[in-house]
């Protein structure tokens, strides 16, 4: 991973907990409506940046959620309140 890009990885992935908790979904369930081990989901979601996922698996992540793909780029303060609920 290159520096540079880390502020958009910690986006994505505090992104990611925070729809998760809101939800209240488990890593487990998040992990099962995206069709991935919830061991790979917890290494995502502790910032291994060395196991972030790819595009489709990030795709998948959004579509477990209910919320557009873009939500998950977008900074703290530009949050929509209720995305897919």
């Amino acid at each position: 991973m290159n520096e540079k890009n880390k502020p958009i990885y910690d986006q994505i992935i505090d992104n990611l907990k925070k729809y998760r908790k809101r939800q209240g979904l488990t890593q487990q369930g998040l992990a099962m409506r995206a069709h991935m081990s919830p061991g790979y989901l917890s290494q995502i979601e502790a910032k291994n940046y060395d196991r972030f996922c790819s595009l489709d698996m990030l795709i998948a992540l959004a579509e477990g959620l209910h919320v557009p793909l873009y939500c998950l780029f977008l900074p703290e303060d530009r949050d929509p309140q209720t995305p897919g609920e």
